[in-house]
């Protein structure tokens, strides 16, 4: 299926100039819901392994016009990178150029990988063109969280490892090094307080750390949400154990019109050309599955 690509530049409310990019199908929309990629950190518009590239082309074959853009001051555009947290404004008047380039759509929905998903949940999806949002390994990183994660995944995992007991009967194993982490990280997980990295900073209205200000979001919004998890990713496993551990977090999780898929022995950004392709059919199946 014959597809074309559009670059195009457009302001932000800084009027600084970013760059986009619309994947148009060769034909009229299916059911006039278009995708915007929203990266992770400071990352620009391809994405990891190309990811962003192959999800947008593969979308559009399926009829889904698709937006890639970068941040401000990040790859071909203007300005500063402002921190995952602070990119709400760009995503919004990404949002409604894609609307203006692509004036069919009725509504867009919003893709985020890690941080990418984190700034969704932070401001992207109130703007309202909104309809849907996809969550792929959302970050909810914290001192505290990711003490908790590697005590309960990684040692764990560790010790159901051949390797890590042929090293060890080898000799090769350093006690002190792995007696040394595992304390640290205990320390982390009961003593230390909980870490305020990321909390927004003093100009901001809501000084709350970011992952109960990214609950906030999730409550607030109303329409379907589409969660993709990695099997082997420490990001994915400290999101999974807020959702579960956390009342407010299991409870709003359980009143949402949420679709979870969990990928088998997936890396983070997806890595394989089999995992991206899954990943993309996974985001174009399910948008489509919603009646226009």
């Amino acid at each position: 299926m014959t597809q074309t690509e559009t670059a195009f530049t457009f302001s932000n409310a800084d009027d600084y100039q970013l760059l986009g990019i619309i994947h148009n199908p060769s034909s009229s929309p299916q059911n006039a819901v278009g995708l915007l990629i929203v990266v992770g950190g400071p990352q620009y518009r391809i994405g990891a392994h190309r990811q962003y590239i192959h999800m947008a082309r593969h979308c559009a074959n399926q009829n889904i016009p698709t937006m890639r853009f970068d941040y401000s001051g990040i790859g071909d555009s203007e300005g500063s990178y402002p921190g995952f947290e602070h990119v709400t404004t760009d995503i919004h008047a990404a949002i409604d150029e894609f609307k203006k380039q692509c004036p069919e759509l009725k509504s867009v929905a919003l893709w985020g990988l890690c941080e990418g998903a984190s700034a969704l949940l932070l401001g992207g999806a109130r703007h309202p063109l909104v309809s849907h949002i996809i969550l792929a390994n959302p970050w909810v990183r914290t001192e505290a969280g990711l003490a908790k994660a590697y005590v309960k995944h990684y040692y764990i995992d560790r010790l159901k490892s051949p390797e890590f007991w042929k090293k060890l009967t080898s000799g090769r194993f350093s006690f002190k090094n792995a007696i040394s982490g595992f304390w640290n990280n205990l320390k982390s997980l009961f003593i230390n307080p909980p870490s305020q990295n990321n909390v927004a900073d003093s100009v901001t209205i809501d000084p709350r750390p970011f992952p109960d200000r990214m609950l906030t979001g999730l409550s607030n919004f109303q329409g379907p949400v589409l969660l993709i998890q990695s099997e082997k990713d420490l990001v994915a496993r400290e999101f999974d154990d807020l959702i579960s551990s956390d009342k407010q977090w299991k409870q709003t999780i359980h009143n949402k019109p949420l679709t979870r898929i969990d990928i088998a022995e997936t890396d983070h950004t997806f890595s394989t050309e089999k995992w991206r392709s899954q990943v993309a059919e996974a985001t174009a199946d399910w948008i489509l599955s919603f009646k226009p």
